[in-house]
C-alpha cells in the first residue's frame, strides 16, 4: 500500500532560497532509493481568496511554513530508509534552515482516484 510522508517545517524568510536549494539537493540524492516514488515541496500560500471559515493560521512574522511531501511504495519502505544511517547524512543540508521543531507524519493511501 502506498504511503505519503509529510514533514512540516518552518523556515526563516531570509533562508527560504537556501532551504529550497538544499531541498533540491536532498531530493536528487533520494531519487532511486528503493521504495521511493516522488517528492514535492509545498510552500504556505498567502493568497487572500480563502473560503470563509477555512482561513489558515498566518505564519509568524519572518517565518514561512513548508510541507515536504514524499510518496513511497509502502510505509515499510520509508521506515527502512529513515532508519538507515544514510537518511541523516542525506538530509543534513536542509537542517540548518529549520526554525524550531520539525514534525513528521506518515499516511497510508486509503483511496486514490486517477483521472
Amino acid at each position: 500500500m502506498r504511503s505519503r510522508v509529510m514533514v512540516y517545517a518552518r523556515i526563516r524568510n531570509d533562508d527560504r532560497e537556501a532551504f529550497e536549494r538544499a531541498y533540491a539537493e536532498v531530493t536528487a540524492k533520494v531519487k532511486g532509493t528503493p521504495g521511493h516514488v516522488r517528492d514535492e515541496l509545498l510552500r504556505h500560500s498567502t493568497g487572500s481568496d480563502v473560503m470563509p471559515g477555512a482561513e489558515a493560521e498566518p505564519d509568524p512574522d519572518g517565518i514561512t511554513s513548508y510541507i515536504l511531501l514524499s510518496e513511497w511504495e509502502s510505509r515499510e519502505a520509508f521506515l527502512a530508509w529513515e532508519r538507515d544511517e544514510i537518511h541523516m547524512q542525506t538530509t543534513t543540508p536542509m537542517r540548518p534552515y529549520w526554525a524550531g521543531r520539525v514534525r513528521r507524519h506518515i499516511y497510508d493511501v486509503a483511496h486514490r482516484l486517477d483521472g
